[in-house]
């Protein structure tokens, strides 16, 4: 099912990447339901063994059906926009994600409740079973709709899981249980089609505020993997992504829950949010974006930058664009040099709605992150000191992109006192740590 949910948007993504280098200016069954009926209950499955949640709320203009790439999606800007696409198809490989992790940490966390912890023992796929109830239905359901979708859309958990309402199953995942303690955390589990295959993990602390998953999949000649994590004290999710093979593509966000005077009277869910893309092939070349935005409920804006060397020439270009809840892009603004001064010459498309722009503030609450003895353009990641991104990668706590001359560094770990190594990501995907660097958190 994985292969599924990420494929589209991944596609989605990587055509908008060549748009804009070319301008240069898991279910338990094979069968599922769709068909609606009335719930006998509204109230959902509490995990209480395992963090209760795995995500902020996502505002619904993150996850719209509008599509920019439709003329007719337009009120008044009559461009293609870049970004707000890009936005989209990474919040969607991001609601797949959690989607599947909120399953098997929901089947997971009764098996903890009834004792199924033993440290030395890994619980294989068909040796046990659970009974699906309504309440974990509702939560499927209940998660699903914070990322804007709606009970039993195609694809969804809710849709494919509907049918067990009531019913014993045998839940499609082995599992193992230990204590830890590593990076912050104090409990794992890992999880996977067989005991003898088990390629993803759940960590999080004592407390059960802090939530970190590693995961990985792949299609055709693709491999897919990442890490998502939720603070549940401070209200922020990040969702990076790594995809490798023809090409290699990197991804990242972080969402913070608008609060306080900060919301900036925003409406519903709200969230201010960093982004990170990063593509390189040898056709095409290579590519950095970031951005920063809010968005709620009603709509959003992003401010967007792209680097981007191509036989030997670097280009940058600016974006800032605003669109509705429904996916409606109202404004479109583009810049083609210097975009960061204060003098950078736009391009206005549209009509813009200063509800959403930097004028607001987007402090996204992540730890700021120092690097030195580091300078060569290329992929990294941070790691617990000592541990190897091959052998151990459930320890990547961050990563940093160096490209044409921009760098950008993120770290998702729980700890900051803790300390890091650096390797590069070579071409080949192996890695090779980065004598003399250092990193400091704050």
């Amino acid at each position: 099912m994985k292969k599924l949910i990420y494929l589209l948007p991944l596609l989605g993504i990587i055509s908008l990447v060549f748009l804009g280098c070319a301008k240069k200016d898991s279910s338990s069954s094979s069968s599922s339901s769709t068909t609606s009926t009335t719930s006998t209950s509204t109230s959902t499955y509490t995990r209480s063994n395992s963090p209760a949640k795995s995500s902020v709320a996502i505002p619904s203009s993150l996850s719209a059906s509008g599509s920019a790439s439709s003329r007719t999606a337009y009120a008044a800007a009559s461009g293609t926009a870049m970004f707000y696409e890009m936005l989209k198809s990474v919040v969607a490989m991001m609601k797949g994600t959690i989607s599947s992790a909120d399953l098997n940490l929901m089947l997971i966390d009764t098996r903890i409740a009834d004792g199924y912890t033993a440290s030395s023992t890994c619980y294989e796929q068909g040796t046990y079973t659970i009974t699906f109830s309504q309440g974990m239905y509702n939560s499927l359901v209940a998660m699903e709709k914070e990322f804007g979708g709606t009970e039993g859309e195609s694809g969804s958990m809710s849709s494919s899981f509907k049918q067990y309402i009531g019913k014993t199953i045998s839940p499609p995942v082995a599992y193992k249980y230990e204590d830890i303690s590593a990076g912050g955390y104090n409990h794992q589990i890992s999880v996977g089609d067989s005991c003898s295959a088990l390629n993803e993990t759940f960590r999080w602390n004592t407390a059960k505020t802090k939530l970190s998953s590693q995961f990985g999949d792949s299609f055709g000649g693709e491999t897919f993997k990442g890490t998502f994590t939720y603070d549940d004290t401070n209200k922020i999710s990040t969702f990076q992504a790594e995809l490798s093979g023809s090409f290699a593509m990197k991804m990242y966000i972080s969402l913070k829950t608008c609060s306080g005077s900060s919301s900036n009277g925003m409406t519903g869910d709200c969230v201010v949010f960093e982004f990170k893309e990063s593509y390189s092939d040898a056709t095409n070349g290579t590519s950095l974006m970031s951005a920063v935005g809010k968005a709620d409920d009603r709509g959003g804006y992003a401010k967007a930058k792209m680097s981007f060397t191509s036989s030997g020439t670097n280009y940058e270009f600016g974006y800032k664009e605003f669109w509705q809840g429904n996916g409606t892009v109202d404004a479109i603004m583009s810049c083609s040099s210097n975009c960061d001064s204060a003098g950078a010459t736009w391009t206005t498309d549209g009509t813009t709605n200063d509800n959403y722009d930097e004028s607001g503030g987007y402090d996204s609450g992540t730890t700021t992150v120092a690097v030195s003895g580091v300078s060569a353009d290329g992929s990294y990641l941070l790691i617990e000191t000592g541990k190897t991104p091959s052998s151990n990668p459930e320890a990547v706590l961050g990563y940093g992109e160096i490209r044409s001359g921009n760098t950008e560094w993120e770290f998702w770990g729980p700890d900051t006192s803790i300390t890091l190594d650096i390797y590069i990501i070579n071409s080949d995907g192996t890695f090779t740590i980065q004598s003399g660097a250092s990193v400091t958190l704050s």
